[in-house]
């Protein structure tokens, strides 16, 4: 024990003295009042305890990013088994991986057993100094304990040496297994150098630079897109080597060119590939989009208008903002969502941020009933989707049986896990039932667990809140368990008409049992039907089932990888359910003089339809043309969409529904007008913008024609960037003069970066493309030692060795130290003595005990004391001292003291005295 303020025990002193001068005849209060002033004594001084335990911490640091070697995760594998073998009881071994970012895979606190690497870290950077202090944190205050750190050292986050200081400081030395590729040949394409923009038909010229560390022959082929420009075999000498090659574009857009070399035993194969963009300016072109990418009745009169149009399925058009780049507008001609695979985002990021055009027309295979309801696109549409109560023919019965199975407790979005998309969009779902319809949902894994059982939707607030509550609970989904539960709750349903939902993971169905052969009896003898969604593909091990139990329940088997495409797939299942978002009946038209917006002036009335999807006009949109029937609905509207625009008309081109449409003598006018307003106005020419690229870093710059007439409005200037992963960000442009303004922004994802300037008037200019090659992890450094130094160095400040064996991992001291104040216990001791010392005066608790008289010292036996004034003021006794041993008593006996002169003040007390002990009856023997 110590004290973190020792000289306050001086305080002790005068302590004392107070103590002694203010003692009591009670030894009690006398020890109670003494034993609180010492622990108030100590307390002051700040007493601490020292305890300690005999275990050592390791934490396993390893490095996850590209740049380490294939054998790198089996080796931390390994390091990790042999770590837990060597641990003693009450030893702690984590796991902390780290890339750009930094996890902790594995703590003391989980099964004893690590299994693997199971966190998502950033693998295009290596954050050492992330990884360590993540690490440094996993090892308790008073605990002794390492880091081993499993790298190639090569960094470019954080300066790591300040948290080996830090570590040091801590008593935390940093080993280091360092894992290197073979020293072998590395040839690397450092860059291509293409023109940021050309023009449609003008020749260029590029250069494709080659670095290698020694002599190497190899084979180099270049692509743009899918075509095979060159190829052929080179030798590269030590250094850097230039390639100069030409090339000519034929259509406007971005153009993506691919250089690869082939050299077997190359020591980084990942970066013996280069990539590079360039923009072609060109006449606008036209895209769409119909069932089988042939020209049709639009595209006919789209081209006849001499308006340059591509024609495809969505399968082989390239929905990504390079591949969309080539447009100015996009058409969606009755094609479903599904078909449309991962390029909504980019459709939706064409409209808002690139100025593009989006129209859709309607059939059986768009709109609502398409699986365009809470999609990505939808909330570009000028139209709404939802399900309303006055388009509802029947009431259904709907049970919803959801897989909660272990593969569902990850997360997929953000802070989302698989089965919290799940329970939106099981909870989308029920949004679109109405009051008269009943809904049952079960949550499956090896057994069926009611969570909402058969009743009517009402408001649905309430069971949608259960919905969104299902957690996932581990295991497998047992599909016939899944399927009795559903039927279990549909035989209590009094309804005609009953579905299933059946959410399932598409590699984890188990237990199928009999299932189909039941739900393809009651679909045929009972109307039962049923539909499946699942999260997967078409050719995982239990597809095949689930595409069965649809076929057999007359449904769809809905198939996806992206957890977050749930609610739409929900949705789209519960309107095709209804079967009341398409009407087929001939409707009669009636044009609005709206159409003008347009350019539109209507010389002939529009033909009646066949059949059209039922929307809702949204508040900022507008109509140009509705139904004459009972909805009133709009059949053609259209909307400003962000820098965008879009349109719908919804009814169908052609076909069963559409062909009185397609024969009118003013459809050609009338599409065409449409596709030109979409495809929105040309670029300012008062502005210039550029980028060139610093390292990771892309600067962009903005100048304004100092001598334009009508300068731009440069007030609300920003620019808006795509990634190859498709992530949407923003760049703030800052004046750096008068006409002059820049942004810059980081490069982190391999691939092209497109973007577009906004100006404050609504007008964009599209910027020339940016291109990373390959990840930053695979850039050759200028010094290729600079990563085994740096791990030397860690290794060397914290006191740390490299390549440490098994046998070093928990070597060094196992003693930890802790230091704990105990004052509060101090404090609580002496308050409880406090409170024993006032209680025990109040109730006269120990009044009977007196401080026993102190001895006399010799030769003042003949001293008389004096002892301290009474209560009152009555004048103290005086006690002559004992006569010595063998003597006679000496002293007289006292005298009765005369009595005080009349009228002094002592007459007075004494009469007092009297009166008050005759009051109270304590008169001596023949006293008046």
């Amino acid at each position: 024990m110590g004290f973190l303020h020792p000289e306050l025990l001086l305080l002790g002193l005068p302590l004392a003295l107070a103590w002694w001068r203010t003692r009591d005849r009670s030894p009690v209060t006398l020890a109670l009042r003494g034993a609180v002033a010492l622990l108030l004594l100590l307390a002051l001084a700040g007493p601490y305890t020292v305890t300690g335990d005999d275990h050592r911490d390791l934490v396993v640091v390893l490095d996850r990013s590209r740049s380490m070697p294939e054998e790198g995760l089996s080796s931390a594998m390994e390091l990790i088994s042999l770590a837990q073998a060597q641990a003693r009881p009450g030893d702690r071994v984590s796991v902390v991986g780290f890339g750009a970012t930094a996890a902790v895979e594995h703590t003391s606190a989980d099964d004893a057993t690590f299994r693997g690497f199971e966190r998502e870290v950033d693998p295009d950077g290596s954050d050492i100094g992330a990884g360590l202090e993540t690490a440094l944190d996993l090892i308790g205050e008073g605990r002794e304990g390492a880091l081993l750190l499993i790298s190639d050292g090569e960094g470019n986050g954080r300066d790591p040496l300040s948290v080996a200081r830090r570590a040091f400081a801590r008593g935390v030395r940093i080993d280091v297994r360092e894992l290197r590729r073979p020293e072998v040949a590395d040839l690397s394409v450092e860059r291509i150098d293409l023109p940021g923009e050309v023009a449609v038909g003008e020749p260029f010229q590029f250069n494709v630079w080659v670095r290698s560390d020694r002599r190497v022959e190899s084979e180099l082929t270049l692509r743009r897109g899918d075509q095979l420009l060159s190829s052929g075999r080179r030798v590269f000498e030590p250094g850097v080597s230039r390639i100069v090659l030409r090339d000519l574009l034929e259509q406007p857009g971005i153009s993506e060119y691919r250089v690869e070399l082939r050299n077997d035993g190359d020591r980084v194969p990942e970066n013996n590939r280069g990539l590079g963009a360039v923009r072609a300016r060109g006449a606008p072109m036209l895209l769409v989009l119909n069932h089988d990418g042939a020209q049709d009745t639009l595209v006919r009169a789209l081209r006849q208008a001499r308006i340059p149009v591509v024609v495809s399925t969505p399968e082989r058009a390239r929905l990504d903002a390079v591949g969309l780049s080539r447009y100015r507008a996009v058409i969606l001609e009755n094609v479903a969502a599904s078909r449309l695979g991962g390029g909504m985002p980019a459709l939706r990021d064409f409209v808002l941020d690139r100025g593009g055009g989006l129209a859709m027309t309607g059939g059986r295979a768009s709109f609502g009933v398409g699986g365009y309801y809470r999609s990505p696109i939808e909330p570009l549409l000028p139209v709404s989707l939802e399900l309303r109560q006055e388009q509802r023919r029947f009431s259904v019965a709907l049970a919803i049986a959801m897989d909660r199975s272990g593969s569902m407790s990850m997360p997929v979005q953000g802070n989302l896990t698989k089965m919290q998309l799940a329970d939106q969009g099981a909870a989308a779902a029920i949004e679109l039932l109405s009051p008269m319809d009943e809904v049952a949902v079960i949550a499956v894994d090896s057994s069926a667990h009611h969570v909402v059982s058969m009743q009517p939707v009402g408001d649905g607030q309430a069971i949608r809140s259960k919905v969104l509550s299902i957690e996932s609970m581990g295991g497998g989904i047992f599909i016939h368990a899944a399927l009795v539960g559903a039927l279990q709750e549909l035989d209590r349903s009094r309804l005609v008409n009953k579905h299933i939902i059946l959410f399932a993971d598409a590699a984890d169905s188990e237990e199928p049992k009999d299932s189909v052969a039941m739900i393809e009896k009651l679909h045929r003898e009972a109307g039962l039907t049923l539909s499946v969604i699942a999260l997967g593909t078409g050719t995982d091990a239990d597809a095949d089932l689930l595409r069965e139990l649809a076929r057999a329940g007359g449904g769809d088997a809905n198939f996806t990888m992206d957890p977050a495409d749930l609610p739409r797939l929900f949705a789209m299942d519960t309107m095709k359910l209804s079967r009341s978002t398409f009407v087929e009946e001939t409707t009669p038209v009636r044009l609005l003089p709206d159409l003008f917006g347009l350019g539109l002036v209507a010389t002939e009335s529009f033909p009646a339809v066949a059949g059209y999807n039922l929307t809702y006009l949204r508040p900022a949109s507008t109509a140009g043309m509705v139904t004459v029937d009972e909805y009133k609905a709009p059949l053609f509207a259209f909307a400003h969409q962000g820098l965008g625009r879009s349109a719908v008309y919804t009814g169908q081109i052609g076909g069963s529904f559409g062909a009185d449409v397609a024969r009118w003598n003013g459809f050609g006018e009338f599409f065409t007008t449409v596709a030109r307003w979409l495809m929105g106005n040309e670029e300012p020419e008062e502005l210039f913008a550029a980028v060139r690229r610093e390292g990771r870093d892309v600067v962009l710059s903005v100048e304004v024609d100092p001598e334009a007439e009508l300068p731009p409005d440069t007030s609300e200037l920003a620019a808006v960037l795509s990634g190859a992963d498709g992530e949407r960000r923003e760049a703030v442009l800052e004046r750096v003069g008068e006409f002059r303004f820049e942004a810059r922004y980081p490069l982190d994802r391999e691939g092209v970066t497109v973007g577009t300037v906004h100006l404050g008037d609504g007008r964009l200019v599209h910027l020339p493309p940016v291109v990373l090659p390959y990840s930053p992890e695979f850039e050759r450094s200028a010094d290729p030692e600079a990563g085994a130094r740096l791990l030397r160095r860690l290794a060397r400040e914290s006191g740390g060795e490299v390549g440490v064996t098994a046998g070093g991992f928990f070597r060094g001291e196992r003693r930890g130290r802790t230091w704990r104040l105990v004052t509060r216990e101090l404090l609580i001791a002496a308050l409880v003595l406090m409170v024993v010392e006032i209680a025990g005066r109040r109730l006269s608790l120990w009044q009977s005990l007196r401080m026993p008289r102190l001895p006399r010292l010799p030769g003042l036996s003949r001293l008389r004391l004096a002892k301290r004034p009474r209560r009152g003021g009555e004048p103290a006794e005086i006690t002559p001292d004992p006569a010595p041993a063998g003597e006679p008593d000496a002293t007289p006996a006292t005298p009765e003291p005369a009595a005080p002169p009349r009228g002094s003040v002592a007459s007075a007390l004494s009469q007092a005295r009297r009166s008050a002990d005759r009051k109270l009856g304590r008169q001596k023997p023949g006293s008046q």
